[in-house]
């Protein structure tokens, strides 16, 4: 009995009662009890009425007093009853989801649950080593296109007028528009250095030694279309302004031998 009123007002707690509506859930059997005695006397005027309604409120007594040696009621059973059923009570720890485990693109299908790369907090400084950190995570970005046909992270740290990032962006996410995919291309960054002086045109820029992982390009029916093997190391060349707290990419390309 004790144990249904705890889980009562566990329940009710949950929902938003406040302490005093539990107290008042949990009185409710002593509130019977007074209320008979309030209306005893009442009760004893209706001939054959009385004797139904002690039988039920005797009834009752006796079943709450059944918990206590000698069938006498405990006035300390509730907060005893309380406290045990209480602590026996245990709230089961929510449910955890599980992260997205990334899966590489296949000759089967392509790149799964692409972890989208973020911006650090020193690619927002206006330093050389802002510079630096700005244009490895560019990097980052167009290696992303390439293993999903995104482009908006590279696009959003990109001037309208990078024409080299045009021919990239494309030509790339085109493919997978029309249900192809690629394996491989992603970029990883050898050596990032900067002078850090500003050009005439009011930017600056970081050279870079990039080396792209083997991209090959498989149309919707699952045949290879293109392939290109690896590439050796090259140096890059990443021209980005600052305005407003934020690098933006004004070109990025591959410096051609003299």
């Amino acid at each position: 009995m004790f144990s249904s009123a705890v889980v009562f007002w566990y329940q009710a707690s949950r929902n938003g009662f406040n302490g005093e509506a539990a107290a008042t859930s949990w009185t409710w059997g002593q509130a019977m009890r007074d209320s008979y005695t309030k209306n005893k006397q009442r009760l004893t005027k209706s001939r054959g009425f009385v004797p139904a309604v002690a039988l039920v409120v005797v009834g009752l007594l006796t079943l709450t007093g059944c918990n206590s040696p000698g069938g006498t009621v405990d006035p300390t059973g509730t907060a005893t009853a309380q406290a045990t059923s209480s602590a026996a009570v245990t709230t089961s720890p929510p449910p955890t989801t599980a992260a997205p485990i990334y899966k590489p693109a296949t000759d089967r299908g392509p790149a799964e649950n692409v972890p989208v790369p973020v911006l650090p907090a020193k690619a927002k400084e206006f330093s050389k080593e802002g510079l630096i950190a700005f244009s490895e995570y560019w990097y980052e970005t167009l290696g992303y296109v390439y293993e999903t046909g995104d482009s908006n992270p590279m696009m959003a740290v990109t001037g309208a007028g990078c024409k080299t990032c045009s021919f990239i962006n494309e030509p790339v996410s085109g493919w997978y528009t029309s249900g192809g995919w690629i394996v491989g291309g992603q970029m990883t960054v050898l050596e990032t250095t900067s002078s850090f002086v500003e050009t005439a045109g009011g930017a600056y820029q970081a050279l870079l030694l990039v080396r792209q992982a083997k991209v090959t390009y498989y149309s919707a029916d699952g045949s290879i279309a293109q392939e290109h093997q690896q590439t050796i190391a090259k140096t890059n060349l990443v021209e980005a302004s600052y305005t407003n707290g934020a690098w933006t990419a004004r070109t990025a390309e591959i410096l051609k031998r003299s």
